[in-house]
């Protein structure tokens, strides 16, 4: 039956135009490499290279810029995507109500929050091999089809920046259906195991009367890394305070209006498929639907309603407003939370949105459609035609009513709710939807998780490999996964899982010697009683350490014991295959390509071989039968495209490129020289517009890689070994220095990159940035820190204008302890790079510094900042530090009315810094001090309803985050309050633990940051100095005045940057 008036049509209709969007421009990448090894992005790593990062935004011009746009409509949506924003959905509107059921941008504008910088709002994005994705400010590959019933997709596809995995989306829209599919294919087209997720993060427009829904047997919610849980949909205190936020009593949390502080709900274990939004207001939501087995996450996350939401609004956006972000996450429920992909591994899932109208919140939702339950009547709302249905009620009583009818998309079914238990709908004997009323436990919820143990604590082998084997699959952002596997095997010389976790650690970072005989170890530990290993992995990696080392034969031999053993065949065939090519032995690549594909009929380089095995033994015919098959399969696979025009395809290679072109190539060029196809790679990477540096370099034109462009720092294993040969042919080539030493540092090789970028300062084009690479080992690894502002005034001398490095000198001089004036001096010299926000936060430490809180006030109320996500402190902790500055120095000199007044000032951001507050501790100190002059000023009952406040206050992962020092002020409230032995049992519990603290030793960084900041202090300074400082609070607390200054003295000189350090030294005789 068709809908109410509705022409049905043959197929949905797609098209291709453009879209003028108003748009602020993206500034432009930053020349120089960023080695930000303790960066965290989304709780997890965000050290962006060999990826060029946007530090900055301009707000100074929006001009209207055209961009692509495909279309799918049918009779009940519009979806329009916008393939060079990252492929996102820009738009998704249900036709029937006029409802845009996705956040629709009206302008371009991007902020920072994004891995590499840049990052906009709005529709529908999605993220991979981790959130936010690298790429989703970028162009991607774009492919149409339609199927027989009319079904319009567009493949979405990209090589992704950092790692080179392929990720696919299918977008597909049927005709009669208001629901549509994103259709993935992720493929690990690498040759070893890589971690990943995947969030679908919808962007949806929200207000008060706008609902988050999770299935009814979702009874808690966890925040990010299972940090925080507490109870849904309605929260309270009951079970801890999460994320920080104190609820007022019992709280819906599934009402958007309550949340006031930005957060994270993360829905617990559902054995529902779906969950969404829903606005009250205009009677009008959205569904998600997918398989719970494979995608089980269930996120919301909200900027909220306090200053930090209007700061980003402001950021995001001119005048759409505030919106939400519902995730669906596959193969991961929370973030960070990543599943693994194996070498040549396609995985294949599907997720699913539909829009919904007057059902209210659903109480169940499939693909077929959604069961709103209210107190009177039931609304069932079917996404597709459903001729001939049955609907049967199931009440209480044991009664049941069955109606026929025709569902269709258009007018929802109903029925009264006289006790009501269960819905069914069927349809052709299918049962299309089946709901059961039940009531849930609402209090059975899992404890937050906590740190594991420190690496030094950790009693076995196994769990020290294991601990790892974490580290490493949720790319932390701090902690070296090496760390454990070496303690694991100080304990264990002998454990296979450290042995070989360390040859894959070491061979991805090119340390293939020692590489080597980790792997060779382990092989031998493993074949001690049996050759035949349980899996023949050992034996895999062995062939790839070799094969690295330039010992082919050796590793052929290693392959192919690999091969006798399912779960690594087809990864070794592949490899196998292409040694044959190397030989020319083409009948053996065509027997081991086929059977690489006997057990991995998806691997994506073993149906190429396969067919440039038979192109080369002259059976075009055959090569093109199957590449016109892989081709079906995936239109964007780059590797059978080329290798289609060697077989006498016409279509234009590079008219399908769209997602830097060039590093797709070197892909393509790669995988074709790892099979002998040298000639065919060499073609393809010549007609390579504008070659970069890199490129000209492997096609062994070394003269012309002076004048490339350095789009994409080096990174790949054959990279390394392309620029070592370039080094060897002309040892005074100094960007082919400069390059090597780049990939190399990356990836671990200090001494020799610092030794390459010392070759690189003395000639070539990047003399400047080699100076500048080489103060950043200098200072991070190679224990120079002192000669780190020479190496860097060298660089600005050749680099005068270039205001990175403005800031990264005025940093440096900072941490080194320059004296304020100095720097100030340093900044105003460089007045055009205050026009950073960086620079200008510099200038304004520095003054406060320097004594000068006044001066930092005057600078940040003249300047507009924009948030950066995770720094957002940054900027308001400068201002809110030199209120404090002020107070404090008030307090000292009895002047107690403008003491008040500048710490009262200090918690009040104006809207021009773009700034707010995480966590309400932040304001902690200014409280506590406040009340101190409020004492002082006979306002004794306001002073004693701050120190309760004080005591209000959970001690907990977040407030270690936000205020270590918390305990402290608690300890301080408590003696205020008359409460001393509870303030002393406080301060003892603490100083006992801070005093154990702060001898442990760090498996990695002791800290992370959000910034782009590629001069790492080493763990042992950060640790001591971060402790140094907590326990000048606690002897402050005991009254040891003498060892409370030489804490606070101590971290001052470990750390001369950190402001509260300096200002608590300076104060350290006073509580």
């Amino acid at each position: 039956m068709e809908g109410k008036g509705r022409v049905k049509m043959k197929k949905t209709e797609m098209t291709i135009d453009t879209i003028s969007i108003p748009t602020y421009p993206e500034p432009p990448a930053e020349k120089m490499p960023m080695f930000a090894e303790n960066r965290v992005h989304q709780r997890t790593s965000g050290n962006p290279y060999p990826c060029r990062v946007v530090v900055k935004v301009d707000r100074s011009k929006k001009t209207n810029q055209e961009y692509t746009r495909i279309t799918l409509e049918n009779e009940y949506l519009k979806i329009e995507i916008l393939p060079e924003l990252g492929g996102r959905i820009y738009a998704a509107k249900d036709k029937r109500t006029g409802y845009d059921f996705f956040y629709k941008q009206h302008v371009i504008k991007p902020a920072l929050i994004g891995c590499l910088g840049s990052w906009v709002s709005g529709g529908l994005e999605f993220n991979w091999p981790f959130h936010h994705r690298p790429s989703t400010f970028m162009p991607v590959d774009y492919s149409t089809e339609y199927s027989e019933d009319g079904t319009a997709t567009v493949w979405l596809s990209e090589h992704d920046p950092m790692e080179r995995m392929k990720g696919m989306v299918g977008i597909s829209l049927k005709p009669g259906e208001t629901i549509f599919h994103t259709r993935m294919k992720l493929t690990n087209r690498t040759p070893v195991a890589s971690s990943f997720l995947w969030w679908e993060n919808a962007a949806v427009p929200v207000n008060k009367s706008y609902q988050i829904f999770f299935p009814k047997d979702v009874t808690y919610v966890n925040f990010h890394y299972k940090r925080s849980v507490t109870t849904y949909p309605v929260a309270s205190n009951a079970t801890g305070v999460f994320n920080g936020i104190r609820y007022e009593g019992e709280t819906d949390i599934s009402m958007h209006k309550n949340t006031v502080q930005p957060t994270s709900y993360f829905s617990a274990e559902s054995k529902f498929d779906f969950f969404g939004g829903y606005d009250h207001a205009k009677q009008c939501g959205v569904v998600h639907v997918a398989n719970h087995h494979i995608s089980p996450g269930k996120k919301m996350f909200t900027w909220a309603y306090n200053q930090l939401s209007k700061s980003w609004e402001k950021a995001l956006t001119d005048t759409d407003g505030e919106y939400a972000e519902l995730m669906a996450g596959s193969y991961s429920d929370n973030q960070p939370d990543f599943a693994w992909i194996e070498p040549y591994e396609t995985k294949q899932f599907t997720q699913s949105w539909f829009p919904i109208s007057g059902t209210g919140v659903p109480v169940f939702a499939n693909e077929n459609g959604a069961i709103g339950w209210e107190k009177d009547r039931i609304i069932l709302s079917a996404t597709k035609v459903m001729a001939d249905a049955s609907v049967t009620v199931y009440s209480e009583d044991g009664s049941k009513a069955e109606y026929k009818t025709d569902l269709t998309p258009d007018v929802s079914f109903t029925a009264e709710n006289n006790g009501i238990k269960r819905i069914t709908v069927t349809a052709g004997g299918v049962t299309l939807m089946d709901y059961t009323a039940k009531q849930y436990e609402p209090y059975h919820i899992p404890a937050p998780r906590e740190d594991a143990p420190n690496f030094k604590d950790i009693k076995t082998a196994q769990e020290l490999y294991l601990e790892g084997l974490h580290v490493k699959q949720y790319r932390d952002p701090a902690i070296r996964p090496d760390s454990f596997w070496r303690e694991a095997l100080q304990r264990d010389s002998e454990s296979v899982p450290a042995l070989l976790a360390m040859a894959e650690y070491k061979y991805q970072n090119a340390f293939y010697a020692e590489a080597l005989e980790y792997a060779q170890k382990a092989v031998k530990v493993l074949s001690r009683c049996n050759e035949r290993h349980k899996s023949g992995y050992a034996y895999y990696l062995t062939g790839l350490i070799l094969l690295a080392c330039g010992e082919r034969d050796n590793a052929y031999d290693a392959f192919y014991k690999a091969s006798w053993n399912m779960d690594s065949c087809s990864a070794a065939m592949t490899q196998i295959a292409a040694i044959d090519g190397c030989r020319n032995d083409w009948r053996k690549m065509r027997e081991h390509s086929e059977n690489a594909l006997r057990y991995n009929t998806e691997n994506p380089l073993a149906g190429v071989y396969l067919a440039i095995a038979h192109l080369k033994s002259g059976k075009p015919a055959q090569c093109a039968e199957i590449l016109d098959g892989i081709l079906g399969a995936d239109p964007l696979n780059h590797l059978a495209r080329y290798t289609k025009r060697l077989c006498g395809g016409t279509e234009d290679f590079f008219a399908q490129l769209r997602s830097d072109p060039e590093q797709t190539c070197m892909d393509v060029a790669f995988d074709l020289m790892q099979c002998g196809c040298f000639e065919e790679a060499e073609a393809l990477l010549k007609s390579v517009k504008e070659p970069s540096a890199m490129l000209c370099y492997v096609l062994g034109d070394d003269k012309q890689a002076i004048n490339g462009e350095i789009r994409v720092f080096p990174f790949r294993h054959q990279e390394i070994r392309v620029l070592r040969h370039a080094c060897e042919r002309h040892p005074d080539d100094g960007r082919a220095a400069y390059l090597l030493g780049c990939a190399l540092y990356a990836k671990g090789h200090y001494e020799e990159g610092a030794a390459l970028f010392e070759r690189a300062s003395q000639s070539g084009p990047d003399r400047a940035f080699a100076y500048r690479n080489l103060a950043i080992a200098a200072y991070s690894h190679l224990g120079q820190k002192d000669k780190t502002p020479e190496l860097l005034s060298k660089a600005l001398e050749l680099e005068p204008e270039n205001d990175q490095l403005v800031f990264e000198t005025a940093y440096v001089m900072g941490k080194l302890g320059v004296p304020a004036q100095q720097r100030i001096d340093f900044i105003k010299e460089h007045e055009a790079a205050l026009q950073r926000d960086d620079v200008c936060l510099e200038l304004a430490r520095a003054y406060n510094l320097g004594g000068m809180p006044e001066k930092t006030l005057e600078l940040m109320n003249g300047h507009a900042f924009v948030p950066c996500e995770g720094g957002e402190h940054a900027v308001a902790e400068q201002y809110m530090s030199a209120y404090y500055l002020i107070g404090r120095n008030s307090l000292k000199q009895g002047e107690y009315e403008k003491a008040a007044k500048a710490l009262q000032q200090a918690q009040i951001l104006p809207e021009n810094l773009g700034a707010g507050l995480w966590n309400e501790c932040k304001t902690v100190p200014y409280k506590y001090y406040l009340a101190q002059a409020l004492e002082q000023m006979g306002k004794q009952k306001e002073a004693k309803e701050i120190y309760e406040y004080i005591l209000v206050l959970t001690v907990d992962y977040f407030s270690n985050m936000h205020l270590p020092e918390l305990p402290y002020y608690q300890a301080m409230a408590s003696r205020k309050l008359g409460r001393g032995l509870q303030g002393r049992a406080i301060m003892d519990t603490y100083l006992k633990q801070w005093e154990t603290a702060i001898g442990k030793e760090d498996p990695g960084y002791f800290g992370t940051t959000p910034f782009f900041l590629s001069y790492c202090d080493d763990a042992k300074t950060a640790r001591t100095s971060y402790f140094s400082y907590l326990l000048g609070y606690a002897n402050r607390y005991m009254g040891n005045a003498q060892a409370s200054q030489k804490y606070f003295a101590a971290a001052r000189s470990l750390d001369p940057l950190n402001l509260s350090y300096q200002i608590e030294s300076e104060f350290s005789d006073k509580a």
